[in-house]
């Protein structure tokens, strides 16, 4: 057993004696005891996979186990674990929000905002959200807890923890919205109007935001907040409210105190009561699709999934809601980005228009390792690891635990003391300021306590992430009670299975196929012949019968289970890591294909923030960033240039450090994760007859799966017919635009209505000659399959709704 592990074990049997005093929870918790722990089993897969499994089996990552603080004191950081989820600051005298500079020095003190720790899964909980937390880990572990009832506890306690890092640990951020952001569209617009509880009726309906279930409908008597339970909660899921500074007058008076003052009408745009933090899930939780809510804006906790990712929210959006129509940030956000998708790289820009979707998180411990160089943040030491890829171009490639703390940077985390003085100063074009500088891991564990906070959460929180397993059709029941296999043809299943091993397998299974063969399809049917794609539990409906009752299929692919059974070899145990979950294919083999070969936009590909000497060189690996240059990109004039922009010129760039690869995704759950590729173009969203919700029912996914489906077969080449309708995202009205990323400076730039988003969005302007990115069209590419006859089009559609 690791050291790492070994300790989470020992604090896992101590904390809650350490953590939990119930007189300072009743006090935070209103409703203290009010929610039963349900028992109600899951449609959607829920994995017993814990950190000591991942150990046993060499399946743990990285050289990081948390920076020299927190490996000093890892007792006390446990200790204080609820109380340190969320963080603000404290100005020194004479120093404020107001007078900070950008890039300036600290002149502020980090200090926790205290919450309290739920109790033991064997009381009523103070929330429904904690009954939930208990329903959930309840459900795991099962197995361990007949051989080792202490064992299993600890594994529960680790994954309960981790789910509030999840929903709850924010840890300072909102500083991004309030400091950073609001430099480029002006304090007076960091406003949140569905702040307003008058809004939670159509909160779904209108922006896609998913209501916090503990809550309801407030009144005057709440300030026009949502009331809720939990204090924190703002009544949207991902966004956690504090409370501001008091606002003081010219004299040093206070005459606003958020916390008695009475109502006032413009509270809420001028923030005087609340800021806003942003824990993970402001991205990642949506609807159950295996068990959607009769009312999508009143969901029950059954009926949400912490780690599917919202497809129907415009999430960039909920925070300059403020801005007008015609400003920048508004146009980029709200007409540049799908809904359901967001660039990462927005704040800690990159310079080039890549937007993509809100991940997926499922089987995660069935992801593929690889091994790979990687350089120690503290100490410069070099040594081989195994790592998981999550960004779309596998640039985290330095193990689960500083690629989940480099997220919560990327959400706002220590943004001015360890983020913000790392970026280029807009409006320089010579010299280290008009560069990105390495984010430095130790520099930010010294200078911003929040970092040591969340650093000793993440093996939690990592914990907790393992345990996320699939929503399979066949187990969903729509919100009319109609199963989900209504919406499959069985009877085509079989025929699709064979369609995907000849020509999806090869990109599309952790079983990986080799080298030597992946160009040879009858090769690949039978290297997959007789592997099963999707869970056990279908394994029947992926054969014929003919096929299952083969005596040469039976003996080679099938062994006898204790009671006779027959099942699967494959999850017998004879794989390299056991069978069960950990046999269930994960649908993707993981590896980086280059740009050119999967054709899709490659703005996306080309993001070089983790490139050696930018922002996140610390967190990618050695190997990463001497991946072979993927080729070239041709010199482009930025396309603002009048008269000559968007012209070709001789030169071209080569691609270098890192970038120029897309990773093939998993299928895990595709049916339910329409619209398609890494930026959602391919496939519409649809909408319920009354034309204002998104139709997020199972017969609504399904429907969106196919319509992506059939764009994802048909050709992008405009010559043919059919072909692809081509998709650019563009302004929607006149607009002008400073040649700064901070919007500031008497230029402005005008831009016509209809303009390519990515026109003034994928240039460098620090480096404004050429664009860094000219690939407008965002739903090409991805051609595989698309010659295949329509009988083995649909078989294989049907097929890849099973799994």
């Amino acid at each position: 057993m690791g050291k790492t592990t070994a300790v989470l074990l020992g604090l896992a049997l101590v904390m809650p004696a350490q953590a939990y005093e119930a007189q300072d929870a009743e006090a935070f918790f209103p409703q203290w005891g009010e929610y039963a722990v349900p028992d109600t089993p899951y449609r959607s897969e829920n994995r017993s996979v814990s950190v000591f499994d991942l150990v046993e089996r060499s399946l743990t990552t990285g050289v990081w186990e948390g920076s020299p603080k927190v490996q000093a004191e890892r007792e006390r950081y446990a200790a204080e674990f609820y109380a340190t989820l969320a963080s603000r600051k404290v100005w020194h005298e004479g120093h404020s929000p107001y007078t900070h500079e950008y890039q300036g020095p600290i002149v502020w003190d980090i200090v926790p905002i205290p919450q309290a720790a739920p109790p033991p899964c064997d009381q009523p909980q103070p929330t429904g959200y904690d009954a939930e937390s208990c329903r959930y880990v309840n459900s795991l572990f099962n197995d361990l807890e007949q051989r080792d009832p202490e064992a299993a506890r600890a594994a529960r306690e680790i994954v309960r923890r981790g789910r509030d890092v999840w929903f709850k640990g924010t840890f300072g951020n909102q500083d991004e919205e309030y400091l950073h952001l609001a430099r480029t569209v002006g304090r007076e617009n960091v406003w949140y109007p569905w702040l307003d509880t008058r809004t939670r009726p159509y909160r779904f309906s209108k922006w896609g935001m998913i209501n916090d279930p503990d809550c309801e409908q407030g009144d005057a008597s709440t300030n026009w907040y949502d009331k809720c339970p939990d204090p924190h909660s703002s009544g949207v899921l991902g966004y956690r409210k504090y409370h501001a500074d008091p606002l003081k007058d010219e004299s040093g008076k206070v005459v606003f105190d958020p916390a008695t003052s009475p109502y006032r009408e413009d509270e809420l745009q001028k923030n005087l009561r609340y800021v806003l933090g942003g824990p993970c899930v402001q991205c990642h939780v949506a609807f159950d699709p295996t068990n959607p809510p009769e009312n999508p804006n009143e969901p029950e906790w059954e009926n949400l999934h912490a780690t599917i990712g919202n497809q129907y929210t415009m999430q960039p959006m909920q925070y300059v809601m403020g801005t007008p129509e015609d400003s920048l940030v508004r146009q980029v956000l709200g007409r540049g980005h799908r809904v359901g998708t967001i660039d990462t790289s927005l704040v800690a820009t990159d310079f080039q228009h890549n937007p993509g979707t809100q991940n997926n998180v499922m089987d995660f411990f069935n992801k593929r390792l690889f091994e790979e160089e990687m350089k120690h943040p503290v100490t410069g030491k070099i040594s081989t690891a195994r790592t998981r890829a999550v960004l779309k171009g596998g640039e985290d490639s330095v193990g689960e635990h500083l690629a989940l703390i480099r997220v919560y940077v990327n959400i706002g985390m220590c943004t001015e003391e360890c983020w913000a003085p790392n970026f280029p100063v807009p409006g320089t074009f010579f010299g280290d300021k008009a560069e990105q500088q390495p984010f430095r891991i130790a520099q930010c564990a010294k200078d911003c306590e929040a970092w040591n906070h969340a650093d000793a959460k993440m093996p939690d929180l990592a914990a907790f992430l393992m345990t996320g397993g699939p929503t399979y059709l066949l187990k969903a029941v729509d919100v009319d009670g109609t199963p989900g296999s209504a919406f499959v043809d069985t009877a085509k299943v079989p025929q699709g299975r064979k369609v995907f091993a000849r020509e999806c397998a090869q990109c599309h299974s952790s079983r990986v196929a080799p080298d030597n063969i992946r160009a040879d399809k009858a090769a690949l049917a039978r290297f997959y012949e007789g592997h099963v794609f999707g869970s056990e539990q279908f394994w029947e409906l992926e054969f014929t019968e003919q096929e299952r009752s083969s005596e040469a299929f039976r003996t080679r692919y099938l062994v006898a289970d204790a009671d006779g059974n027959m099942r699967p070899r494959q999850f017998a145990g004879d794989g390299p890591n056991g069978g069960g979950v950990y046999a269930q294919d994960w649908l993707s083999n993981d590896e980086p294909v280059p740009f050119h070969i999967v054709g899709t936009n490659r703005c996306r590909a080309l993001h070089d923030n983790h490139n050696e000497g930018h922002i996140w060189e610390e967190f990618s690996s050695e190997t990463y960033k001497q991946r072979p240059s993927p080729g070239v990109e041709p010199n482009v004039i930025n396309r603002m240039v009048p008269l000559l922009g968007g012209k070709q010129v001789p030169g071209e760039r080569v691609i270098a450090g890192g970038p120029g690869y897309l990773r093939n995704f998993s299928l895990l759950s595709v049916w339910a994760t329409a619209p398609f590729l890494h930026n959602n173009a391919i496939g519409e969203l649809t909408y319920l007859d009354d034309g204002t919700t998104v139709d997020y029912t199972v017969a609504g996914r399904v429907a969106q799966f196919e319509n992506a489906y059939a764009e994802l077969m048909m050709s992008d080449n405009p010559a043919d017919t059919p072909h692809r309708p081509q998709k650019i995202s563009v302004t929607d009205r006149d607009i002008k635009v400073a040649p700064r990323e901070d919007q500031q400076g008497f230029i402005k730039l005008p831009v016509a209505a209809g303009t390519p988003i990515m026109t003034f969005t994928s240039s460098d302007p620090h480096k404004p000659l050429f664009m860094k990115c000219d690939d407008p069209v965002e739903n090409k590419g991805h051609q595989f399959g698309v010659s295949l006859p329509d009988d083995e089009k649909l078989a294989l559609r049907e097929f890849l709704k099973i799994l």
